[in-house]
């Protein structure tokens, strides 16, 4: 099984820096229709991207995963032949609409906001045509074992970064309260936001802390039992992150892979080219709000980050005492001027800079909100950043080299593992040398000189001993790499639509309410044709959503404080009498009450009436 590293790209440089890094492929969104509305591109990016990924036998993959309104159908299903001339690998969709289209020959991927979250369901779109699941991000390894026992598809699962608290393709709280719909690629981001939990009396429980704002993923430890639980894809999240958080993060993350690939030989890796780095990767050093397991072994663990949804970094101590821009910590830290210091002030993070620092002491340019007691982390390293920035990431495909001689002249020919030849050839009479091992060297050390070519010499054979002047030599060193580059640069056959199976597997539900995300007649068409009753349109096209569930999420705020009857938490992040009566979280006019189901393990959130201001 070949096992494939997917990163983000938020354009075409960030995508090529992606690969150059070790990614086996990368998705990125179309200039409409993907799910970032901020990180769309055009098609001479995608095709600048493919270029690049066909020499390493990488693939590119195209995020057209929104939902779609009726008079969107026809620009959907136009761009998609577009990306296809642009020569993008699969289409990552979402609605099912595109399944109604006459579409280009290509695989397609169910976005993990079509709800990949069950055996059933990714039964279902296995049998739909589905090439390919993009695994829900709760899911442990237990259910992905079973989801992979029951479909013949190709599964992808998330491996590291920012995880939606509320269930994949399932969440509505942004839509239902500031009108931009994550399903149409608009999330504000409300569960980020700082909330206030109140009880069925009114009483403030909590105040202004980001009760929704869960931790980001990190299973970079976890890549061989995702494998052996029948993932065959590690997908990288971030396509609004930056170059700094791509390079670091692909980076980590291969260097992982690569080693569980040389652990396990039966495994494979999906496209060419060994990566060296000349820097150390480190995920805490980039964007991150801590990093967790989530649920990859099914327990329910602390997910919560009350205190801030941003990125803090690593914590360097505590505030002892203030003077002035001098702050004295509690320990002496590893810290230079220029780095970035970020604290927890009420519900914002706040930050500063360094100026200078001596053992404890440290001097910074805006200490105004500040106090003894401020707990301070370093968000931003500015040593390690220089490094990273400025760090040489190679990528290298090993090649087979021959020389030979044909009648009247001398021939050079690479190969690569995937059988790509290309050959370059000098006329001339190339007389028997006076010493075969000087001539022998001179061969080998002018024709391993490919430092600014993508390849490596992996072995060389000679046909005869020749003396063949080093002029020569380096001449078809560099048409043969130019040759077999172009080759692999080149357009060539990509894999096509697989077909939709003679008898579909079941609707895992027959009435299908508006968490189906139906919102056009050709998604309708396509599920009453599988059997399913239509009850309702998308809560994009409802008038509001109040007295409706907004929100499932397997986050528990009743856990998080301790309360929970089933599931024991150690380290509640604050220790409260549990109150008596309903549990209500309000944010400005906004009012969503928490409802527990305890037996399936998940906490709804059910919209009210807005609350009247003042």
């Amino acid at each position: 099984m070949a096992l494939e590293l997917l990163a983000p790209a938020k354009n075409a440089d960030q995508g090529i820096l992606a690969l150059r890094c070790g990614a086996d492929a990368v998705y990125m969104g179309g200039a409409r229709f993907g799910a970032r509305q901020a990180a769309g591109n055009g098609l001479e990016d995608f095709e600048q991207l493919t270029r690049e990924a066909r020499l390493w036998g990488a693939k590119v993959f195209a995020t057209l995963n929104t939902l779609l309104f009726d008079s969107e159908l026809e620009a959907a299903r136009r761009q998609a032949w577009e990306l296809y001339e642009a020569g993008v690998d699969a289409l990552i969709i979402q609605d099912m609409a595109f399944l109604e289209m006459d579409l280009p020959p290509l695989p397609l991927h169910a976005s993990t906001q079509a709800a990949c979250d069950s055996p059933e369901k990714v039964a279902f779109l296995a049998g739909a045509g589905f090439t390919r699941a993009i695994l829900a991000r709760e899911l442990s390894l237990d259910e992905i074992r079973a989801v992979h026992q029951a479909a013949d598809i190709e599964l992808e699962a998330f491996v590291y970064g920012a995880l939606c608290v509320g269930e994949s393709g399932q969440c509505y709280l942004s839509g239902a309260i500031c009108d931009r719909s994550g399903n149409r690629g608009e999330c504000a981001q409300p569960c980020r936001a700082p909330w206030n939990l109140v009880d069925g009396a009114g009483r403030v429980i909590v105040r202004e802390k980001h009760l929704l704002n869960i931790r980001d993923l990190d299973l970079s430890d976890h890549l061989e039992a995702l494998a052996d639980a029948g993932v065959q894809s590690f997908k990288i999240e971030g396509r609004l992150k930056d170059a700094d958080y791509v390079k670091n993060v692909v980076s980590h993350v291969r260097r992982k892979l690569d080693a569980l690939l040389e652990r396990r030989p039966e495994l494979a890796r999906a496209s060419l080219g060994a990566v060296r780095h000349a820097f150390e990767p480190d995920p805490s050093k980039t964007f991150q709000r801590g990093l967790s397991t989530y649920r990859i072994h099914g327990e329910r663990q602390p997910m919560g980050n009350p205190d801030a949804a941003k990125h803090l970094g690593e914590c360097i101590g505590e505030v002892r005492s203030i003077q002035g821009d001098r702050l004295v910590l509690d320990a002496a830290a590893d810290l230079h001027p220029g780095d970035g210091l970020a604290f927890v002030d009420g519900p914002e993070v706040a930050g500063t800079v360094i100026n200078a620092v001596d053992g404890r002491q440290i001097f910074v340019q805006d200490p105004a909100r500040i106090r003894p007691g401020t707990r301070l982390h370093r968000n931003l390293d500015l040593h390690w950043l220089r490094a990273l920035r400025g760090a040489k990431v190679d990528r290298r495909i090993p090649v087979d080299a021959c020389l030979d001689f044909p009648e009247g002249a001398v021939r050079l020919r690479l190969e690569d593992s995937a059988g790509f030849v290309a050959e370059a050839q000098a006329p001339g009479t190339f007389a028997a040398p006076r010493e075969a091992a000087a001539a022998a060297r001179t061969i080998q050390e002018a024709l391993a000189r490919l430092g600014n070519t993508p390849f490596e010499l992996a072995e060389l054979r000679v046909a005869e001993p020749r003396f063949v002047p080093v002029s020569v030599l380096n001449a078809l060193r560099r048409d043969a790499a130019a040759s077999l580059e172009a080759l692999r640069r080149a357009p060539r056959a990509r894999e096509g639509r697989r077909p939709a199976s003679a008898v579909h597997h079941p609707l895992p539900e027959r009435e299908l309410d508006f968490t189906w995300n139906i919102a056009n007649r050709a998604a309708r068409a396509f599920y009453e044709r599988a059997g399913g009753t239509v009850l309702e349109p998308a809560a994009e096209l409802q008038e509001n959503l109040q007295g409706r569930v907004v929100m499932t999420t397997r986050h528990c705020v009743k856990f998080e404080l301790g309360w929970c009857r089933l599931h024991d938490n150690p380290e509640p992040w604050r220790r409260l009498q549990e109150p008596l009566g309903p549990l209500f979280l309000e944010n400005g006019p906004t009012r969503l009450e928490c409802r527990f189901d305890c037996a399936r393990c998940r906490m709804e959130l059910v919209l009210h009436p807005q609350r009247e201001q003042g």
